[in-house]
């Protein structure tokens, strides 16, 4: 089955969602507290997360939908990163990297 990651407040969050990204708490420079991606989320889990003020979690969601829309989503997505940027100066290399790294996710 196909999935996509999702970037949801953490009060979102249920019992059974599967971590598409580490979770880590950190605090004072220092990871408190970490879960890897692909670990299922259980409540105790969620509690710690909450105790550590984690706000945001990556989760892997099914993918419904066809291929055809997927295609047409991705290049949706791909035009309007293209226009944000249109302005960019690609010879400059962390420029260049962030739009790499915009369009990969949202075009995914």
């Amino acid at each position: 089955m196909r999935t996509r990651h999702h970037y949801i407040p953490i009060v979102e969050a249920k019992d059974g969602m599967v971590l598409g990204a580490p979770a880590n708490a950190v605090s004072g420079g220092s990871v408190g507290f970490s879960l890897p991606a692909g670990h299922a989320l259980t409540e105790e889990n969620l509690n710690q997360l909450l105790a550590h003020r984690v706000e945001f979690i990556f989760v892997l969601m099914p993918d419904t939908r066809s291929d055809e829309q997927v295609a047409i989503d991705a290049a949706m997505a791909a035009r309007r990163i293209i226009k944000i940027f249109e302005a960019a100066d690609f010879s400059d290399a962390n420029t260049a990297a962030l739009f790499d790294q915009v369009l990969g996710y949202r075009s995914a």
